[in-house]
């Protein structure tokens, strides 16, 4: 009995401990929250080259577990044992994975950046400037015809233009060349990091297996059964929402660059490649992305020729509409759970945190604390034999109103005992009652 309280005192005081030291911490972070953003930050930079593996394992593991399991099939009909199956299976798989992605990322540098460029050039050429600029001129003029803004705007418009070439011809060139070379050397660094983020995935993959199996066992080891299994469950549940959303928007923004682009073609307008390319990327983005994407491709198009600019936006819109509604439904599969207020939410808290990551990574990652929080609210309503349904809340004024749902009904089943409590006990009988000793 003694042991059992000390163990009780000692799990107590170590919960006081662990919460004084997560409160202190608390306030350290928070106290220092730019310091501590900027010392995350750094510490995401140097292990880059293994979040990158995370990112392209993740990315490539469905490739994989589908080879595999053909793979599996087909060695099957082989007299290999089981142990060189799996790993031929695992060794083709992973190479297929690889494969697979090494020629989405040549098509994008091949196919892609060419375009771009092109098109880029394209459009800063000095006539399509002189252009843009007496467009620009005319449409101010059309507008403010009649008023004495027009009158002041032709005045001070060549004062304006020397103003800009004054702040052009101030620019520290030492300064800008060390800009220059700062971008040119965390642009290497990028590649560099991606590149050994390749070879970190092939590995991540080809250990998938002993990985997973060592967090488990080191979950097992410190936390209960209950928060164990919790721990699980929680692991699938993000892994699904994750996987099933990620991987589903890439796709999703692949397929709508793509349709852009042939009807861009098909509708004879400039800069396909260019416009193809912003559609498809801030389509990634959840709520904002297509508006992010549709305003700076129709301001170029408008420059250009303003009917362009308006066939340009109709199509954007019936290409949402079919997107949202077919598309992405087909791709995505299982809807988050989330209502498109949440999803704002995420977007803008993440987005102004993490950046554009956080606009890609915010919604789901807000989806599994959602869940999370809805299943604890859930189970303390049970508890207290409330309904769970949001409905009922929204006119309650009294917690006495709601419905208390009954106890649950037990069968209670008879069973005769293994022995006779009232008998009394044989002479013969070697019973050793050393063990109940208080």
């Amino acid at each position: 009995m003694k042991l059992n309280r000390n163990e009780k005192y000692f799990k107590w005081g170590l919960t006081a401990f662990l919460v004084i030291v997560a409160a202190i911490l608390f306030w350290i972070i928070f106290s220092n929250l730019s310091g501590f953003y900027d010392l995350f930050l750094e510490f995401a930079d140097i292990i880059s080259p293994v979040l990158f593996g995370c990112l392209f394992a993740y990315l490539m593991n469905p490739i994989m577990v589908k080879v595999q399991k053909l793979a599996n099939r087909l060695l099957r009909k082989t007299k290999l044992s089981e142990k060189k199956q799996d790993q031929f299976s695992l060794i083709i798989g992973v190479t297929v994975a690889l494969i697979v992605f090494l020629v989405a990322l040549y098509a994008i540098f091949a196919l892609i950046v060419p375009n771009l460029i092109s098109s880029l050039d394209e459009l800063l050429q000095k006539d399509k400037l002189e252009s843009y600029f007496t467009t620009l001129e005319k449409w101010f003029g059309s507008i403010l015809s009649g008023t004495s803004v027009k009158e002041w705007f032709f005045d001070n418009i060549d004062n304006v233009l020397q103003f800009v070439m004054d702040k052009l011809k101030s620019i520290d060139i030492a300064a800008l060349v060390s800009d220059l070379t700062s971008s040119v050397y965390s642009f290497v660094m990028g590649v560099f990091n991606a590149m050994i983020g390749i070879v970190a995935a092939v590995y991540i993959l080809i250990y998938k297996k002993q990985l997973c199996s060592q967090a488990k066992k080191i979950v097992v080891s410190v936390f209960n059964t209950q928060h164990a299994n919790r721990l699980f469950e929680i692991a699938r549940r993000t892994n699904r929402i994750f996987g099933g959303y990620v991987i589903g928007k890439i796709i999703d923004a692949v397929l709508v660059g793509v349709i852009t682009y042939i009807a861009m073609i098909i509708m004879g307008m400039p800069y396909a490649p260019l416009i193809a390319t912003i559609v498809g990327i801030t389509n990634i983005i959840p709520f904002f992305g297509p508006f992010l994407g549709a305003v700076p491709s129709a301001l170029l198009l408008l420059i250009e020729r303003p009917i362009n600019a308006l066939y340009f936006i109709i199509f954007i819109i019936v290409l949402q509409m079919i997107d949202g509604n077919i598309i992405e439904n087909r791709i995505l599969g299982e809807k988050l759970g989330i209502s498109d207020f949440w999803v704002l939410v995420a977007i803008l808290l993440f987005g102004g945190i993490f950046g554009f990551s956080g606009m890609l990574l915010g919604v789901p990652i807000f989806a599994v604390l959602y869940t999370l929080i809805t299943d604890g609210v859930n189970n303390r309503l049970k508890r207290r034999r409330y309904p769970t349904d949001s409905d009922v809340y929204y006119t309650l004024k009294n917690v006495e109103d709601l419905p208390v749902e009954p106890l649950p009904s037990y069968s209670f089943v008879s069973v005769e005992p293994a022995y006779d409590m009232h008998a009394e006990p044989d002479d013969d009988d070697d019973v050793d009652y050393s063990d109940y000793d208080e």
